[in-house]
């Protein structure tokens, strides 16, 4: 590949970890607002009107879940979602501006997610986790022979481009 090639390679993964990022905030958004009771109690209703089989589904039990959760578990739930998304964000960046670090820290924390992904693919297979678990893997790898070879344009973050 060239360096052309590998630079919007970077990018496209760059755009994956923003969207990712992007979901996480959203999800932070909307796990923070259930702190309120009121937002809380009006979707429990809202979920006592679908055509639900007695919490059988997966949609049921998400639903049986977020009704038992405590306050405590939205922060915590909402601080975690606010923390992947910094870093995924973070992550995006550096791969889009072309930074070694960002590789680095792609890699490390894509391949150390990786574990959990198949535990919980194992737990609850899905074609979704499934997806996320190939695509995963697969930018682990990707950045992994980069960094071995070396063949990206990169900025080393101190002024100045290194074309190696």
């Amino acid at each position: 590949m060239n360096a052309h090639a590998n630079e919007r390679t970077l990018r496209v993964i760059a755009v994956y970890k923003f969207i990712k990022s992007a979901g996480l905030v959203i999800l932070a958004c909307v796990v923070f607002g259930f702190l309120h009771t009121e937002f809380l109690d009006a979707v429990a209703s809202w979920v006592e009107h679908l055509p639900i089989q007695n919490g059988r589904n997966v949609l049921g039990h998400f639903f049986d879940t977020l009704v038992g959760m405590t306050p405590r578990h939205f922060v915590a739930v909402g601080c975690f979602a606010l923390a992947y998304a910094t870093l995924f964000g973070i992550e995006g960046f550096g791969l889009w501006t072309g930074k070694r670090w960002a590789e680095y820290l792609t890699t490390i924390a894509t391949a150390s997610l990786i574990p959990f992904e198949l535990w919980e693919l194992v737990r609850h297979a899905t074609l979704a986790k499934a997806i996320v678990l190939v695509v995963n893997i697969a930018i682990v790898i990707y950045l992994w022979y980069l960094l071995k070879r070396g063949k990206t344009k990169r900025n080393d973050g101190v002024g100045h481009s290194n074309p190696l």
